[in-house]
């Protein structure tokens, strides 16, 4: 994720609200304050040079989240006018800037897993592939790239890529993959996570009802895309534990505090709302997704969810949702609940 859960913590503890506007960009308010930030992230130490490159790269109001920040970096930036975290995964301090407003975000003490988002660029393309090659054979590389939306000679390359992992082969009706559990373990291992912007939330309703009310603000909130995923959705695909956290997925986000949510931290949270940079996310287009019935998310993407799902019987959880989905390839060919 863009921004960690304890840097979400640490600006709720501050006061400020976090609005996912889109995968890059959040709406800050503290207070009457507000004002939108685009997020940028950097794995590694800056110094002031790099500051003044960035600048030239953007021209709107920038929250700059790093792992350290020495005391140059740090006026360079707020010279800028942008706001800037330091997240060393344990600590989170920083100066927001909202709508002229400086809000100062105090030391939190906290521990969170480290990050699976490798650095660069994710191979988005290669991922969706992988997502619509575990759904069923499909005849070609033509009709790969446009299920995927990814060109024709990047498909090739991909496929060539898996083909060599031995995870897809080409057959007399096409490409398909070559062992479905082989996939499942090497999405489990390799997907870096959605990215985007995550926001965490606490309510008191059963977790389907607390997914039904965010949904429904979001509809009217004119949010783009929605799905379900995580344990919520896994019910309805595979039933068989109770649902203890939804993950909503939305083209845009929401204050979630009008749907009775309260903001929380990752231990406590029963909803995650996130504005994913994985466009895969979403499942391929269905009449019921067309008719207005909220869809839930693509397979690999709900299988990944529960795998991360908070709960002692998580790793059951996520071989009886593989059985299920394994029983309804080999029957049908298709994921469809």
């Amino acid at each position: 994720m863009l921004m960690s859960a304890a840097a979400w913590g640490a600006l709720v503890d501050a006061g400020v609200s976090v609005i996912p506007l889109d995968a890059d960009h959040v709406e800050l308010r503290s207070g009457p304050h507000r004002g939108v930030l685009r997020v940028v992230t950097s794995p590694a130490v800056l110094n002031p040079s790099d500051i003044a490159h960035l600048k030239s790269r953007h021209r709107d109001q920038v929250l700059l989240v790093v792992p350290s920040a020495t005391s140059g970096v740090r006026s360079a930036v707020e010279a800028a006018g942008w706001s800037w975290l330091v997240d060393n995964r344990r600590q989170v301090t920083g100066l927001l800037q909202v709508a002229g407003q400086w809000v100062s975000v105090e030391t939190r003490d906290v521990e969170t897993p480290p990050s699976r988002a490798r650095p660069g660029r994710v191979p988005w393309g290669t991922f969706t592939l992988v997502r619509r090659l575990a759904e069923r054979p499909w005849a070609g590389q033509q009709q790969l790239a446009a299920v995927t939306g990814v060109s024709q000679p990047r498909v090739s390359q991909a496929l060539a890529a898996l083909a060599e992992q031995g995870l897809a082969h080409r057959t007399p009706a096409g490409w398909d993959v070559a062992d479905i559990d082989a996939v499942f373990d090497w999405w489990l291992n390799s997907y870096p996570g959605p990215g985007g912007l995550r926001t965490l939330w606490y309510g008191l309703e059963p977790p389907v009802q607390q997914a039904e009310a965010a949904v429904s603000l979001l509809t009217s909130g004119d949010s783009g895309r929605i799905a379900i995923s995580g344990d919520v959705a896994a019910d309805r695909v595979a039933p068989w534990r109770a649902p203890r956290r939804v993950v909503v997925y939305a083209q845009s986000g929401v204050d979630l505090t009008s749907a009775g949510l309260t903001p929380t931290d990752e231990e406590d949270a029963t909803v995650e709302l996130i504005v994913p940079k994985d466009p895969g996310v979403w499942p391929r287009p269905t009449a019921d997704e067309a008719s207005g019935s909220v869809p839930l998310a693509d397979p690999l993407q709900i299988l990944w969810d529960v795998a991360r799902a908070p709960g002692p019987d998580t790793d059951e959880a996520v071989r009886h949702l593989r059985q299920t989905l394994r029983d309804r390839r080999r029957a049908s060919g298709s994921w469809t609940a």
